[in-house]
């Protein structure tokens, strides 16, 4: 290849000047040797800045003003008849400049930042610095990641399809006592059908996914929880739902498993089946003879290129 940058030339090396700001990262000053933190100042720190700079020199503008009017009526120290006007006049006028530094106003605004915390706290806010109060009632987008923040980041199922027949899944979250399965469109439970039974028992023989009651530490409450990929846990729930207890899985010994790769998009269990005449009480039935069974989950694409017959509704 042909190399045309190098250095901070390159693509890299404005990503980090950028990063680092556009003087390569060195402090900026302002007067010469006062550091300039502008670049990081919130918004209630520059407009302080701009009352400041405006008290400042209006008071610098107002104490020349009384300086030449002072002198022009040559007034003087009383305790001093005899010393020059210009004298007196210029300690009236720095006093006065002194005088007009707004020295309570640092004190007012942590006042009343301090106020907007108290006030969020009883939200359940939780500010850890003042800055931050006045920076979120000036922002006008707000980025957030989504999980845990918006969501709870509990995946659960809905829908599925099995023996040519859609189903709705009912209830939310992962406690498998509430809700149910029923065909799209109606309300009748339909956890006995052959082709529900099947394809989530067929699930559970390809998940390692375990689902038990635990007590929040918090509030003492029990509550489900799945322990294992988060992936398999609503198939886990769904399954439990139709009435598949938790040791179901051990009636089937696992012969063969391949994990799932990113590269083959799928995970894969063998199961010995021999001596069942049906995959389960009310599950499709089986080939006289069968003693193992393979069960393919993942990504769709790639599962039905491998497939070549459809179970139906009647078993066929």
């Amino acid at each position: 290849g042909i190399v045309c940058e190098t250095g901070m030339s390159t693509r890299i090396g404005r990503i980090a000047q950028l990063i680092a700001g556009e003087d390569g990262g060195k402090q900026k000053t302002k007067c010469g040797c006062l550091p300039d933190t502008s670049a990081s100042a919130t918004p209630l720190q520059q407009n302080l800045e701009k009352l400041g700079g405006r008290i400042g020199m209006i008071a610098i503008v107002v104490c020349i003003v009384i300086f030449i009017i002072g002198v022009a009526m040559n007034r003087t120290d009383p305790s001093n008849p005899g010393s020059p006007a210009w004298l007196y006049m210029i300690l009236i006028a720095v006093t006065l400049a002194v005088a007009a530094i707004p020295e309570g106003i640092p004190l007012c605004v942590t006042i009343s930042l301090s106020i907007g915390c108290s006030d969020m706290v009883t939200k359940n806010v939780l500010v850890r610095k003042l800055a931050a109060v006045e920076t979120l009632g000036s922002a006008s987008v707000i980025c957030s990641d989504k999980t845990g923040t918006l969501t709870e980041g509990k995946m659960t199922l809905v829908n599925m399809w099995s023996g040519g027949v859609a189903y709705d899944v009912e209830g939310k979250g992962f406690d498998p006592t509430v809700g149910g399965i029923a065909r799209e469109g109606t309300s009748k439970d339909a956890g006995g059908d052959m082709g529900v039974r099947s394809a989530l028992l067929a699930a559970l023989l390809c998940c390692n996914t375990s689902l038990s009651k635990v007590k929040d530490p918090e509030t003492g409450e029990e509550k489900w929880e799945p322990k294992g990929n988060s992936s398999e846990a609503p198939l886990v729930v769904a399954a439990r739902k139709i009435g598949f207890d938790e040791g179901i899985t051990k009636e089937y010994k696992r012969v063969l498993e391949i994990p799932f790769s990113s590269s083959r998009k799928m995970m894969l269990t063998v199961t010995d089946v021999s001596g069942r005449s049906e995959l389960c009480k009310g599950g499709m039935p089986l080939p006289e003879g069968t003693q193992l069974l393979s069960v393919c989950k993942g990504a769709p694409n790639f599962i039905l290129d491998f497939c070549t017959e459809q179970l139906m509704q009647d078993g066929s």
